[in-house]
């Protein structure tokens, strides 16, 4: 994130029970765009463009569950301003740690796991 970033521009974490209640990476990037339409008033088009993307079919396939399409880890922050919303950096911080908890994580992954997590939490405080 930039920490030249006005306070109002920084996307917001989501409750708990709604980064709880996500069932995928689908799911979050379609309650993503849903809370940037009804907050910002962004469609996804505005979105994926806000995002580097030139067309929004790249936002559909990812939102379809059906599709194999993830969200790049070099957009989700993109993503994360473009909606005002960081649930699905939430999701997938949720999910690792999951992963660590039942120790179906490698010692390498684990060590990646807490080095991102280091970082997404210093880029926020800066």
């Amino acid at each position: 994130m930039r920490s030249e970033a006005n306070q109002s521009e920084m996307p917001l974490d989501a409750p708990l029970d709604v980064v709880l209640c996500v069932s995928s990476e689908a799911d979050a990037v379609r309650k993503c765009l849903q809370l940037a339409a009804a907050r910002l008033g962004r469609d996804q088009r505005t979105v994926a463009n806000l995002c580097g993307w030139k067309s929004e079919s790249c936002l559909s396939e990812i939102a379809r569950e059906s599709n194999a399409r993830r969200m790049p880890p070099t957009r989700r922050d993109r993503f994360a301003l473009a909606t005002g919303c960081n649930l699905l950096n939430q999701y997938f911080m949720r999910v690792e740690t999951e992963r660590l908890r039942a120790g179906r994580l490698t010692e390498r992954d684990a060590a990646m796991a807490a080095a991102e997590s280091c970082i997404a939490y210093w880029s926020k405080a800066a």
